[in-house]
């Protein structure tokens, strides 16, 4: 080895340096996550949880900061350009970012875009030089995520009938003033022949935004009755396989209406002081392939009626598997009735306050009686009380049904294994618990329940606490 070799080392490029420009090309394509959000709890994309396009340093433009063969690729790859997260606000905007924004949107091509916007700019778009650049770019978009106060909707009117690629819509709309408005209507959105998904949040707005509620591709919906028109009816629903609804405006139906959504998997009904507009929706519904059902209301009597008579219409009893009850008032033998009526239900999540002993006695599993006396909710797996309060007496009804469910008890020590103590004959034959989720007033409880508590886990037995519990096994 010469001197001037030790000198003067050679440069060895990285084994990531030498990929040819075809085979960068096609990894680029699986960076950028192209599959728009399809979580169905997920809440509005807000730009600030997304990469910040406007950063020069920051994902995708630090692709063509590594070498030259990187940066070509990263450059003539339109995929990597797809997702546009912006925030736009009453600061001036400098002219390095609008020109980011414009190389970064020529870099997509034709490409369609999922477009993220939080919005609380009150102007004209000609004063925005961020809106001049996105908005013209609409009939490209294939996702969008709106999150706007009420007095910049009126931004985004240039939208109405240019969204021929528009699949997926994320709305919020945020209010300011006391006493929100009832007239507002916007149609920005009507003409969206493609749109399948829509996701409408509000705080407390009240503002109409006409969808396209005559397309058959619609297929998921969340939003507040306030946002339906009142003059349209709700055979749109029929097509829904999701479907989330706000009752926080009563709808007047006319008497005999009825919808039927026979491709219906998820249902979702949310109103806590009015159960009288929870109702009124349950009673027009069908839902014979109903598998979950979510209600948070208050006023277990009406709402109680309301789903038993949902359960007897529809018929959905064997496919209904997942239940979730957020009524304040639930105790009571309303709701046994509703539960007697899910037989089939695997997990079951109950948020009430000061539950009875006797609410969970019909629970209890006795293999000596079951035959004759069977209890309820026999193929229950998973069950979630993190957010109930009980009296004394009722947790260690509790206690008991979750030991009935579980623990063998003297069978095992004949030899008999959990699944021949719980089967029995087929038709009584009960699942064992998995999943028990310990409500709130369990931090507070005596030592004795806690060990046995510890004992179950060690077992096998998932616990999960509650929020705001401060202890753990």
């Amino acid at each position: 080895m010469s001197s001037r070799s030790m000198i003067y080392p050679s440069r060895r490029l990285s084994v990531a340096q030498n990929l040819p420009f075809d085979v960068l090309s096609e990894i680029y394509q699986y960076l950028p996550d192209l599959d728009l959000p399809n979580n169905l709890e997920a809440e509005v994309i807000s730009p600030k949880t997304g990469p910040y396009i406007l950063r020069p340093n920051q994902y995708p433009w630090s692709l063509t900061r590594i070498c030259s063969s990187w940066r070509y690729a990263a450059m003539y790859e339109p995929c990597l350009w797809t997702r546009v997260h912006l925030e736009v606000n009453s600061r001036p905007v400098p002219p390095g970012k609008v020109k980011l924004l414009q190389t970064y949107l020529s870099r997509s091509n034709a490409r369609n875009l999922a477009v993220s916007i939080h919005c609380t700019f009150s102007g004209q778009v000609e004063h925005n030089p961020l809106l001049s650049a996105i908005l013209p770019t609409c009939p490209r978009w294939k996702f969008f995520s709106l999150h706007v106060l009420d007095t910049s909707v009126l931004l985004f009117k240039p939208l109405r009938g240019n969204l021929p690629t528009l699949q997926v819509l994320h709305l919020y709309v945020a209010h300011q003033a006391q006493t929100p408005s009832l007239t507002a209507t916007h149609n920005m959105f009507e003409h969206a022949p493609r749109l399948h998904t829509i996701r409408f949040r509000n705080s407390e707005d009240r503002s109409t935004f006409i969808m396209p509620y005559h397309n058959d591709r619609l297929r998921l919906y969340q939003g507040p009755t306030s946002s339906i028109p009142r003059d349209r009816s709700l055979e749109w629903m029929g097509n829904l396989r999701w479907c989330a609804i706000a009752a926080n405006l009563t709808i007047r139906f006319d008497s005999g209406t009825s919808v039927t959504a026979p491709l219906l998997k998820e249902l979702s009904i949310h109103e806590r002081l009015q159960p009288f507009r929870t109702r009124a929706l349950m009673d027009i519904l069908t839902v014979p392939n109903l598998e979950i059902l979510r209600v948070r209301a208050a006023g277990h009597i009406q709402l109680s009626l309301g789903i038993l008579g949902l359960l007897q219409r529809s018929m959905c009893a064997t496919t209904l598997t997942q239940v979730c009850l957020d009524i304040p008032d639930l105790a009571g033998s309303y709701m046994l009735d509703v539960l007697s009526n899910i037989p089939y239900v695997v997990t079951l999540r109950l948020t009430a306050k000061r539950m009875l002993p006797g609410f969970c006695n019909r629970w209890i599993y006795d293999p000596e009686t079951h035959r004759d006396n069977p209890c309820i909710l026999r193929y229950l797996e998973n069950l979630d009380l993190g957010r109930c309060t009980f009296t004394p007496n009722a947790e260690l009804a509790l206690l008991d049904f979750v030991q009935s469910r579980w623990v063998v008890g003297d069978a095992e020590e004949g030899g008999m294994t959990p699944e021949k103590y719980f089967a029995g004959p087929m038709n009584h034959s009960v699942q064992r618990l998995k999943m028990f989720g310990v409500p709130y007033k369990y931090q507070r409880t005596k030592r004795s329940r806690k060990k046995v508590l510890k004992i179950w886990k060690k077992q096998g037995l998932e616990i999960v606490f509650g929020s705001g519990n401060q202890n753990r096994l």
